[in-house]
């Protein structure tokens, strides 16, 4: 599997290019404002068509480009059904930005353990709400992978306190991913990829319930 990242927009977000190598099929998770160039020209040098982009939840710095990157490759659009309405007023709830994100439209709403494929590879929609009501992370239970989008990052996790956040819900979601096996590589929505075995904190948040 193919796993490469792109940091873009005014806030260092990851977008990132995965594809299999036997299909020649990608999906882009996360389309921050301005990835689209250096992801499509990657995945054209890489010989890859892109056929879905997921966005991990509906902020602003996650899903600027949707409409770029869809118009682009023709690829279908996912997101959490919770987060639907934030792709159709992508704008910041908190702050005026200095340029104009264009609303897109899902192709597919997703909810907990749905499946995405990619040639032979499944990934399982965790619903981790707390960042935002329709967070999700992809696992990749066969490889050992795992976006996390704003969930989780290196030595720390998603903000609780911007509209729609839940501290509680945010804590329940971690203690779902503390469960997963300790090698799992993290790959984060900001900042540099982990293992889950990496983040002591996080284990020692344990399991409590299940998903929903």
């Amino acid at each position: 599997m193919i796993i490469e990242m792109f940091v873009s927009g005014p806030v260092d977000t990851n977008a990132y290019l995965v594809g299999d190598e036997s299909t020649g099929e990608a999906l882009v998770i996360d389309a921050p404002y301005e990835c689209t160039a250096p992801v499509t020209e990657r995945a054209a040098a890489r010989e890859l068509t892109i056929r879905q982009v997921i966005d991990t939840h509906g902020h602003w710095d996650h899903i600027a480009d949707n409409a770029a990157l869809v118009a682009a490759t023709g690829a279908s659009l996912a997101v959490h059904a919770a987060d639907a309405d934030r792709l159709a007023q992508p704008e910041s709830r908190l702050f005026q930005l200095p340029f104009d994100i264009p609303p897109s439209t899902p192709d597919r709403l997703l909810a907990a353990r749905d499946r995405i494929t990619l040639g032979p590879h499944t990934f399982e929609v965790i619903h981790t709400p707390g960042h935002t009501p329709g967070s999700i992370c992809l696992y990749d239970e066969e490889q050992g992978l795992l976006f996390s989008g704003d969930t989780l990052f290196n030595l720390g996790m998603g903000r609780t306190d911007l509209p729609g956040g839940d501290e509680m819900q945010l804590y329940t979601s971690l203690k779902h991913l503390a469960n997963l096996p300790p090698d799992t590589r993290v790959f984060p929505g900001h900042g540099d990829d982990t293992t889950i075995g990496d983040q002591p904190w996080l284990l020692r948040l344990g399991w409590e319930n299940d998903d929903e």
